[in-house]
C-alpha cells in the first residue's frame, strides 16, 4: 500500500446565518475558505466532507457561489473532494434530490452515494465508501440496509479502507445520550480502517 494523506472535515454548514446575523453566515464562509487554503497548502491526496456541507438543502446563490469558487480551487490543485450528504443538506424529497448532485455533475465534488458502488478508489492506496444521511433513526433502520445491499461495501484488505457517514451512533453506555442517535452500531460495516463521521 502506498503512503497517502487526506483531510477529514464535516458540518461546515455553509449558508448558516446563526442568530439571524449575516455576519455569522460570512464567518462560516471564511472558515470554509481557510479550510480550503490549508488543504491546498498541505497537498493531501484527497479531502472528505462527511455531511452538512450546507446548512439547508437549498442554499442561496451567494452560498453556492462561495462553494463553487472554493471547490474550483481544490480541483485546480488536483485534490478530489469526496462527500456524503448530512442531516441538513440531504434531499428534501426524491424528486428534487440533493444539492450535492449538480456539484458532482459539474466535476467539483465526488458525491459518494451517487456513484456506482457508492465508492471511490485510489489505486494501491485506499478504498472510500460513503452512505447518505436518512435523517432519522426510523428511516436509517429502514433504508440504510437496503442502500448497502444495492451498493455492497467491498473493503480490500490490501488497501486502507474508509467508511464515510453522517449521524449519531447509538452507544448504550452513554447515559444520558448527547443527542438522539440515528444509527445502531450493528448497521456500520466491519472491515474498515477509518470511520469518517460527521454530525
Amino acid at each position: 500500500m502506498k503512503a497517502f494523506s487526506f483531510v477529514h472535515a464535516a458540518d461546515l454548514h455553509l449558508g448558516y446565518s446563526q442568530y439571524g446575523l449575516e455576519a455569522r453566515r460570512e464567518d462560516f464562509d471564511r472558515a470554509f475558505q481557510e479550510l480550503v487554503d490549508k488543504t491546498i497548502e498541505l497537498k493531501p491526496d484527497f479531502m472528505i466532507i462527511a455531511g452538512d456541507l450546507f446548512n439547508n438543502p437549498r442554499p442561496s446563490n451567494t452560498t453556492l457561489e462561495n462553494a463553487i469558487k472554493n471547490f474550483s480551487r481544490l480541483r485546480e490543485a488536483g485534490i478530489p473532494v469526496l462527500t456524503v450528504d448530512g442531516s441538513h443538506d440531504s434531499a428534501p424529497n426524491i424528486v428534487t434530490g440533493t444539492i450535492l448532485n449538480p456539484l458532482d455533475s459539474a466535476g467539483l465534488i465526488y458525491h459518494l452515494p451517487k456513484r456506482d458502488g457508492a465508492c471511490w478508489r485510489k489505486e494501491e492506496c485506499c478504498y472510500v465508501y460513503g452512505v447518505p444521511s436518512f435523517r432519522t433513526k426510523r428511516k436509517t433502520e429502514e433504508l440504510l440496509p437496503d442502500f448497502m445491499e444495492k451498493n455492497k461495501p467491498t473493503p480490500d484488505p490490501a488497501l486502507f479502507n474508509i467508511f464515510v457517514f453522517h449521524g449519531a451512533l447509538d452507544i448504550p453506555s452513554l447515559k444520558p445520550p448527547y443527542m438522539e442517535a440515528e444509527i445502531s452500531p450493528e448497521l456500520i460495516p466491519e472491515g474498515f480502517n477509518y470511520y469518517a463521521a460527521g454530525h
